[in-house]
């Protein structure tokens, strides 16, 4: 018994020591001043939890990078991204990867979420996923996450999206909630804490993507080819920053819905608590996008590319972190 306790105590000193060194190590860079990159948030979304952590409990300045945070929508972030202003973004995968087949040269180097994390709500009358033929369904502009949901939702169901239904398009993702509860739309893709409403008003839940597990690249960390080259090391402690607030968000939750009631601007515990539960399970402790995740969307996809949609893939900086124990350490450590 002893000896055991002992062993034990042993393994957790050496994930102490070793998390510690792999600290220590990116703290060195502080002295000699860290490098700055400039991150682009594209709104306020559970998806995003881990790094909303990261900026709040300062975990990038503990892996010695700075970071500058910008707000603004997903397509807009992809073009700076391009032009140079941003070095970083949290956005969706698809977003990306579009605009890799266009010919910019941004990679994804990570996936915060990398499945479709919205429940399907229609008219109480409304039983099947078929019963939506002819029907109305919210949706957003092309390019927009919930645009790409909707198409793998009608995929799902074998429906067309041009002939069997009816998609109706609203500027913003805060107007599709609206639509379904006053009866504009005949059903459409929520998540929390939407979710709450819909349940309160007497709306059926269809299908919840999330526990059906479709490969997609939802909530992505996008950079570009040029960063990888240029600042190689800051976007790896960058990554140990992300990493680390994933680990928050797993593990820590009260301070992650602390996070998300600031962030999102909810003061309900009842949403607060949906909004975490369903942001923790999207979330892996290792979050690498999975090639099935980039099938998923180019089977959705009309256009023409010469490109290889898998290169907008670049998981080597994860890779080698993970590798070199740094996850295995974080979750060891108490």
């Amino acid at each position: 018994m002893l000896s055991k306790r002992i062993f034990s105590f042993l393994a957790k000193l050496a994930a102490l020591l070793a998390l510690a060194a792999s600290i220590l190590a990116h703290d060195c860079v502080i002295v000699w001043g860290a490098e700055s990159l400039r991150l682009g948030f594209s709104g306020a979304s559970a998806t995003q939890l881990a790094g909303y952590l990261a900026v709040d409990q300062k975990l990038f300045d503990v892996y010695g990078v700075n970071v500058e945070l910008t707000q603004s929508a997903g397509t807009t972030m992809i073009r700076a991204l391009d032009s140079g202003s941003l070095q970083v973004a949290i956005v969706g995968g698809g977003q990306a990867l579009s605009a890799y087949l266009k010919g910019v040269e941004v990679r994804i180097i990570s996936g915060l979420v990398n499945i479709v994390p919205f429940q399907l709500w229609a008219k109480p009358e409304i039983s099947r996923l078929k019963d939506l033929k002819g029907k109305l369904i919210a949706n957003t502009p092309p390019g927009t996450s919930l645009n790409l949901a909707n198409q793998i939702l009608l995929m799902r169901a074998g429906l067309d999206p041009l002939r069997d239904v009816k998609l109706v398009a609203f500027g913003r993702l805060g107007l599709v909630s609206q639509a379904l509860f006053t009866g504009v739309v005949d059903a459409a893709l929520l998540s929390p804490p939407d979710t709450i409403e819909a349940r309160k008003s007497g709306l059926r839940m269809l299908i919840d993507l999330a526990t059906a597990r479709i490969p997609c690249p939802f909530t992505s960390v996008v950079t570009t080819k040029t960063v990888l080259e240029k600042s190689p090391a800051s976007v790896d402690r960058f990554l140990r920053g992300i990493l680390h607030g994933i680990k928050l968000a797993l593990t820590n939750p009260d301070m992650a819905k602390k996070t998300l009631s600031r962030n999102m601007r909810l003061t309900e515990p009842e949403a607060v608590e949906e909004v975490y539960q369903r942001a923790i399970l999207a979330y892996e402790r290792v979050p690498m996008v999975p090639k099935e995740a980039i099938e998923t969307v180019v089977k959705l996809s009309t256009g023409q590319s010469n490109r290889n949609p898998f290169g907008v893939l670049n998981m080597s900086i994860l890779e080698r972190i993970d590798k070199e124990g740094f996850v295995k350490a974080l979750y060891s450590a108490k």
